[in-house]
């Protein structure tokens, strides 16, 4: 670091005590005086501050911006809440390293991206909301804790004791190691926690770098036990007011066991290059506590701050140390020099109070985040003179802190109110600015909540929407209150679309919408609310309210209780007063005019949010954001060979045939007595160096996509194969199934175990109930009737009233009802079920599969995009013994041999698929066909991307050793290096041929694929419906032959240097009559390897280039009828839990799998072009 007196951290007066502090007070009169001036006088604040006075608002407005206090009861707490925090860090360090972390990603005067070389960039990199996971910070706690080179935090928490007077702590009962022991617990429960990855966001406000960021709900637990486990001795035998003071403390240890988090999440994110690649060089180590053992000053980096040792009170920050002595500053910006071999203490980093001395008390806290809005955007003060309380800012709305949209929405809340002033003057009602000023800052608070919570309310959100019933309905009593005072009292103004779509979220899980007796009972629970609601307003209405008012407003619900639900709200309400006849006419009247429209809003509101969500669920917009609904991309596509995986194939029989350039003119040099073949051979040989790493690297990304793709399949799609094997078998044989192989039952387990788990997290008691009503279910799981009761219970009762407040539950309780539709239409199916003997016998291997594929897969962390750790058996070179062990053993669809590799028993259950689901006439088993036949090219293809890696890496090195032989030559002569050198030089590119073999076949392969498909588009010009499908086929036909002409160019290619590489090595070797003949063939590889090259330019860059952006729709309405058929053949009967877009959209998923491996377009187009027709059928064949 570097320190500029520019941009020095600012600094405050001596005296200074708090930031914007207030000097005087100034009134001054709006009329002006005798003397033709204004009446003033001032207030010094220092005498007035404590004084007390009456302020009159009764003839102006008042904003209140004030913040939410806590526990307010006028506040709408739209979300749930989550643990969160917030740490402030200040000093010459943070102002002069932590504000240009930003720069240019590698350093001054090399170019990178536009912003950094045109601007001036002192923000971080991209978006300053970042990702930290959680396990690496609870292991740098506990690292921090046990080091045994750096023990301050250990004399920090002895010094915390002492401090507070408990140093009894550091000696009887020792906290350190109950902190360790517990930072050890934490640090091996974290990779179990439910939220792994944590939201962080940086703020650089002035001098001051701030840090934001979610906590798990495991850490604020393990926290606050750890803290009343640390004081626990303190209170055996503690008195009532030494528990106050025990309780204060424990709280001290719970803000430094955050200290202890912060400080190892700053280090984590550091370290982790979460600022900007290559950063963690640059930025500063940021420290959270103070340093309690001596330091030479020498010793300490540009702007630490620090405190001399014998002089601990003055605070001073380091800005120079290049010469003899250093420069320093202290806090009230005085500079002086000092000794190198002063003795200091390191300072925190943590924000300071004005004084620049003093740690600030805000400058690190926690506490629980949510999302909330004011009951009112504002509150008639006088409606004749036309005043009024307004709300900005966080007292008016505020979400998770992550979001920006806090600071905009009070930027916004001003604005109205300014321009709710402006009207005035311009002459506009009361009564029309208020409607307006109202309205749009509803819009804004919904705008506030919506960017905190996300548009997809709660597919991915930290918090999503969640509240009970009768806050909600306090909420809508005061906007209802509102629009009456307005005079707009319309339920669409009340509760606009944006704000019904987050109410609905909370309300209506998502799969409950067209539920009738779902949507039923929530209305019931909706119209109790109301009359709860009702009850309770007028029974405290200061005009007419009593306790024996309230007697009798229940009484009367009792009685009409049958008729609340059947019949409407204007009905309900009429016959409710009418039978109100006890009661006096003043407080009648009172109760229809006000009270009672109020309840008749609140159930058409009510009636409005429920409609809206079942619309919502018919349109699929209940999830918003286009993530969720877009199409899969080309590298989902797993088959022979698929899309980027025929790259591999280019740059084996590139490397080839180099390969056998460089040995080809080595032959011709040693029969000519020449030196130039050995300078095109290092050139040749420096290329293949970069290809072959080009091609070991891709290919480990293919080989890691594939493994990827395996995984995906055991975690997500095996239980689905075996639930529809399980329901192709006869009723008596799936009751013969024991309960820990029925496939439902493992998904019933599945989603219990999650419900319970969320349960736990949230904090909810343990659900007896549920658990008594799942044991009912499983007593007997194959009986349509008790399943039929269980989702009873869950739609009526668990779902709607106990876990309505978190949607999370209810998520997984729909889920769960989800997996019992799936069980109850499985068994209560009537169709005629062929072949249950081998769908038995199936069923029984899968089992068998389930276990030996688990072994099978790899899993773990990817570095840098192609390196993945695995177990020995899983190396490259196991695997290419593996593919060739599995070409000698034969499968059938009865059984696989015994030891065979894992593609070959995967074969056989794909056979045995097939098989059970041709007894059934291709009816079931088709959708579970796809996914084994997916799950078998994924296991061949990382076998033979293990083959193409080995051969790579082989040619690599041969390469290098080719390139050394050439480059010792031709800097002396041929006796520089050993014979034998030059011998293993020529030998090592033997391997090569091998990778042209590889090549070879694929390129023989590709071009009978090729020849297909030119033959299907030939017919299909000659059957196109119109001219313009016809030529647009045409043009697809043109660019297949041109495809056509490339892979044989390259198969040529790739067969000359398979033939030359061997030739050429026993001509120079061994010696035969041929002489020249295998360079020449050599020299020809090499020369139709580049003419290839060229030639892929040609239809990569002109005639692909050309192709029309509408290629997908071309290519697929040719196919349209087959590709129809094909959906039909993977259509599922619809249900209602799922949206249907979403169920179709599943099925054109499988239909593009199906459709594009049958005909292998991607053999034609590159991954965008043939991402286009992967598109267009995931997307329903719409032309739009």
């Amino acid at each position: 670091l570097k320190a500029i007196s520019a941009n020095l951290p600012s600094i405050y007066p001596k005296g200074t005590r708090k930031h914007a502090e207030v000097g005087k007070i100034v009134v001054e009169s709006v009329r002006k005086g005798s003397k033709d001036g204004y009446v003033r006088d001032e207030f010094p604040y220092k005498v007035i501050e404590k004084e007390t006075f009456t302020l009159d608002v009764g003839h102006t407005h008042v904003i209140e911006c004030i913040g939410k206090p806590h526990g307010s009861n006028v506040h709408f707490s739209v979300t749930t809440y989550e643990p969160y925090g917030v740490c402030c860090l200040q000093g010459l360090k943070v102002s002069m390293g932590m504000h240009n972390f930003g720069e240019k990603r590698w350093g001054t005067g090399l170019l990178d991206d536009f912003r950094s070389v045109n601007d001036q960039n002192t923000r971080i990199i991209g978006d300053f909301t970042k990702m930290v996971r959680s396990p690496p910070v609870a292991q740098k706690m506990y690292e921090y804790m046990t080091d045994s080179k750096d023990n301050n935090w250990q004399l920090h928490w002895h010094k915390v004791c002492e401090d507070n007077g408990y140093g009894s702590l550091n000696s009887a009962d020792n906290v350190v190691p109950k902190i360790q022991s517990a930072c050890k617990l934490h640090a091996e429960m974290a990779p179990r926690f439910k939220r792994q990855t944590l939201q962080t966001r940086f703020f650089e406000t002035g001098d001051n770098y701030y840090l934001g960021m979610e906590f798990t709900r495991e850490y604020d637990l393990w926290k606050n036990n750890l803290a009343t486990e640390c004081v626990a001795s303190l209170k055996v035998k503690a008195s009532k007011d030494e528990l106050k003071t025990i309780g204060r403390f424990r709280g001290i240890i719970m803000h430094h066991i955050d200290r202890l988090w912060y400080d190892a999440c700053l280090e984590t994110i550091r370290q982790g290059d979460v600022y900007n690649p290559g950063a963690r060089h640059r930025v500063p180590r940021l420290y959270l506590i103070n340093k309690l053992t001596d330091d030479m000053l020498g010793d300490l980096p540009v702007g630490e701050s620090f405190r001399l040792t014998d002089r601990p009170k003055e605070k001073y920050e380091i800005l120079i140390t290049s010469g003899k002595q250093i420069v320093v500053r202290n806090v009230e910006g005085y500079i002086s020099k000092m000794n190198k071999t002063t003795v200091v203490r390191r300072e925190g980093n943590l924000t300071r109070s004005p004084d620049g001395n003093v740690e600030s008390r805000v400058s690190l806290a926690t506490f629980p985040v949510g999302h909330y809005v004011n009951f009112r955007t504002a509150r008639v003060n006088d409606s004749a003179k036309g005043y009024v309380f307004a709300f900005v800012g966080d007292e008016q709305a505020t979400p998770h802190f992550m979001r920006y949209s806090g600071l905009t929405g009070a930027c916004i809340n001003a604005c109205l109110f300014n321009q709710f002033i402006k009207q005035s003057i311009e002459g506009i009602s009361f009564k029309e600015r208020f409607l307006l000023y109202s309205k749009e800052t509803n819009w804004s608070n919904g705008e506030v909540v919506q960017r905190g919570t996300g548009a997809n309310y709660g597919s991915d959100g930290f918090l999503r929407p969640g509240f009970p019933y009768d806050h909600f309905m306090d909420y809508m009593h005061s906007k209802v209150i509102e629009s009456l005072e307005s005079s707009h009292p319309n339920a669409n103004v009340i509760a606009s679309r944006d704000w019904k779509t987050k109410f609905a979220a909370s309300m209506v899980p998502r799969g409950m919408e067209l539920n009738p007796v779902f949507m039923k009972h929530l209305s019931s629970q909706l119209k109790k609310s109301v009359s709860n609601k009702f009850i309770k307003e007028a029974s405290a209405d200061e005009n007419i309210g009593s306790s024996e008012l309230k007697s009798i407003l229940e009484t009367r619900e009792r009685q009409l209780e049958n008729k609340r639900d059947s019949t409407s709200p204007m009905e309900y309400w009429e016959e409710y007063v009418q039978g109100l006849t006890s009661l006096e006419s003043e407080v009648a009247e009172r109760l229809a005019d006000y009270h009672v429209g109020i309840a008749i809003r609140l159930d058409q509101i009510c009636k409005k949010i429920t409609e809206h969500a079942s619309k919502l669920h018919l349109y699929n917009d209940r999830i918003s954001s286009e993530l969720e609904n877009q199409p899969k991309p080309v590298d989902s596509v797993v088959d022979d060979f698929a899309v980027e995986a025929q790259n591999f194939a280019n740059g084996l029989v590139t490397s080839a045939t180099y390969s056998a350039g460089v040995i080809g003119l080595t032959l011709l040099d040693v029969l000519r007595g020449e030196r130039v073949g050995m300078v095109f051979g290092a050139v040749l040989a420096a290329f293949n160096i970069a290809i072959t790493f080009g091609t070991m690297t891709n290919v480990s990304r293919y080989k890691i996509r594939n493994e990827e793709s395996r995984v995906v399949f055991q975690d997500k799609k095996m239980l689905g194969v075996m639930k529809g094997v399980y329901s192709a078998m006869l009723r008596q044989q799936q009751d013969a199934v024991p309960e820990q192989d029925n496939p439902f039952i493992a998904g019933l387990e599945e989603q219990k175990n999650a419900f319970l788990k969320n349960a736990k997290y949230y904090d909810y008691d343990e659900p007896k109930e549920f658990l008594a009503a799942y044991a009912v279910l499983k007593g007997n799981i194959n009986d349509p009737a008790n399943i039929q009761n269980f989702m009873k219970i869950l739609e009526t009762d668990f779902i709607v009233d106990k876990y309505h407040v978190n949607s999370y539950m209810q998520e997984n309780l729909v889920n769960l009802y989800k997996s019992c539709h799936e069980l109850y239409l499985s068994v209560a199916g009537d169709a005629e079920k062929s072949g249950s003997a081998e769908a038995e016998n199936l069923f029984q291997r899968l089992l068998t599969f389930k276990q030996e594929l688990e072994p099978s897969l790899q899993r773990g962390p990817t570095r840098w995009g192609f390196i993945k750790e695995r177990k020995f058996c899983h190396w490259n070179i196991m695997a290419c013994l593996q593919f060739f062990y599995s070409m000698f053993c034969v499968s059938s669809r009865k059984s696989a041999l015994p030891g065979a590799p894992m593609d070959t028993r995967t074969l056989s259950i794909l056979k045995q698929i097939r098989h059970v689901s041709k007894l059934n006439n291709n009816a079931i088993l088709r959708r579970e066909n796809r996914d084994v036949e997916d799950l078998y090219w994924a296991t061949r293809e990382s076998l033979i991307a293990s083959l193409i890696f080995v051969t790579s890496v082989l040619v690599h090195i041969a390469s290098y050793i080719n390139l050394t032989a050439r480059v010792g030559n031709n800097n002396s002569n041929f006796n520089m290096l050993s014979q034998t050198y030059r011998d293993i030089a020529s030998w090592v590119l033997l391997p090569s041929s091998f990778g042209a073999i590889l090549a070879l076949f694929h390129f023989v392969r590709k071009f009978f694929i090729l020849i297909g498909l030119y033959s299907i588009l030939g017919r299909k010009v000659r059957s196109a419906s119109s001219t313009e499908n016809r030529d647009n086929i045409k043009k697809v036909r043109s660019v297949t032959l041109t495809n056509l002409v490339l892979v044989v160019l390259r198969l040529v290619a790739a067969a000359g240097a398979a033939v030359s590489i061997p030739w050429t090595l026993i001509e120079i070797n061994f010696g035969t009559t041929s002489r020249e003949l295998p360079a020449w063939i050599a020299v020809g590889a090499v020369g139709t390897s580049i003419v290839s090259f060229l030639f892929f330019f040609l239809v990569e860059f002109r005639v692909r280039y050309n192709l029309s952006p509408k290629l997908g729709e071309f290519v697929c309405e040719s196919f349209r009828d087959e590709i129809e058929g094909m959906y039909h053949v993977f259509e599922l009967p619809v249900n209602d839990i799922d949206t249907k877009q979403v169920q179709e959209r599943e099925t054109w998923e499988y239909v593009a799998r199906e459709f594009l491996h049958k005909y292998r377009f991607d053999t034609v187009f590159a991954a965008d072009r043939f991402g286009s027709v992967l598109q267009y059928i995931q997307s329903g064949m719409d032309p739009r």
